[in-house]
């Protein structure tokens, strides 16, 4: 083989290609010197407030077992996949809150820059004592990053080295290298990070691992979101117990019987790409379909929506229900220019030189029209 793909958590198309002899298929059923799998427990956020046994964002099994790891000399993993202090600022009042002047999207507050920014282009402010809409000074902050999980964990545990590796703290030259050289060498006793901790990594005394929100990952309003929660959180689950002893984790939610949840639990990646495969194939998605996405850019929204629509009509002629949309994104502007996706989803059966051929076609016969040429049109086949 000259190319050799190797993971826990493969995509739906890679082991759909394997289990169809596309690809090469070999299966480990066990870990490396016979070690079981992490423990996986859930913590029930709903329960948990309705008791009010709550510690800011942490539940009290998650408090427990924080306590119980640092009692037996183990490090911990906490993992929350979204930085900065708070996502959103709001007004008790009147619902006003701080967006960015550029792109259509809240600001998320870093506290240890103390600025309001735009994780699209940076765009910053400082931060207000009032509304800006209505003078009340009643403003919540809502949501939880890294940042702020660092800073209450502190207060419950004065006593731990806790540290976060995400973006921010990353930056300069060889802080990523540091961090985890620190924590693998016993300097740090809580690690919080995003995404970026969760492959890759093995470290010797790593006891717990706790997933902080598991709803903000299923919620995600994309066809990939089971199949990206999944993946994620089975990475970061494995940190755990990885020499020589077990591991537990703890997951966060108020849908402690959701059937991806239950299947994380039990670590049934099979069960898990047989249902998912079903509802792709059930509803046109790849693996069985293939994808183009068009994204259509400028900085005048009705032209770009009139547009949009006269060129989706177009495609509509021959593609006919392969084409949907177009539609804003869950963010239609970033940088000043609005955006407008329009999806075609068509059979593996249909040749992709012939298609490629007859959109280009299509796109130059829109550029032909003089209004139109400002707008700019970008193509993403198989979009991730």
């Amino acid at each position: 083989a000259k190319v050799l793909l190797g993971t826990a958590t493969p995509s739906l198309e890679s082991y759909n290609n394997a289990v169809n002899d596309k690809f090469g298929l070999v299966e480990l059923h066990n870990r490396y010197q016979e070690i079981k799998m992490p423990l996986i427990e859930l913590a029930d956020m709903r329960q948990e407030k309705k008791e009010n046994t709550l510690q800011s964002h942490f539940s009290s099994r998650m408090i427990e077992s924080i306590q119980t790891s640092i009692e037996n000399k183990e490090q911990i993993i906490l993992f929350q996949n979204r930085r900065g202090y708070n996502p959103l600022w709001s007004c008790e009042v009147c619902s006003w809150t701080p967006k960015c002047k550029q792109c259509d999207i809240s600001l998320t507050y870093h506290k240890h820059s103390n600025t309001l920014k735009c994780h699209y282009c940076s765009y910053t402010i400082a931060p207000m004592g009032s509304c800006k809409k209505c003078g009340s000074n009643r403003i919540n902050m809502i949501g939880f990053g890294t940042e702020k999980i660092e800073d209450e964990l502190a207060l419950i545990f004065p006593e731990l080295n806790i540290k976060r590796l995400d973006y921010d703290t990353t930056k300069k030259k060889n802080a990523y290298e540091k961090i985890l050289s620190d924590f693998d060498n016993g300097k740090i006793n809580v690690l919080i990070g995003t995404q970026m901790i969760t492959k890759g990594l093995d470290f010797n005394n790593v006891g717990l691992v706790g997933i902080l929100d598991a709803d903000m990952l299923l919620n995600r309003p994309d066809f990939r979101a089971f199949e990206r929660s999944f993946q994620l959180m089975v990475q970061v689950a494995g940190r755990a117990g990885r020499k020589n002893k077990q591991g537990k984790v703890i997951i966060q939610t108020r849908k402690t019987d959701h059937w991806v949840i239950d299947l994380i639990k039990e670590h049934n990646y099979k069960k898990f790409f047989n249902i998912e495969n079903t509802e792709r194939k059930n509803f046109f998605y790849p693996p069985y379909y293939k994808m183009i996405n068009l994204t259509l850019k400028h900085k005048d929204e009705k032209k770009l929506s009139e547009a949009a629509q006269v060129f989706a009509d177009k495609l509509k002629e021959s593609y006919r229900e392969r084409v949907i949309g177009p539609q804003f994104p869950l963010v239609k502007r970033i940088q000043n220019y609005y955006l407008k996706i329009i999806k075609i989803k068509y059979e593996k059966t249909i040749s992709d030189q012939q298609l490629k051929k007859h959109l280009q076609n299509e796109i130059n016969s829109f550029y032909t029209k003089p209004d139109y040429r400002s707008i700019r049109i970008s193509v993403d086949v198989d979009p991730l």
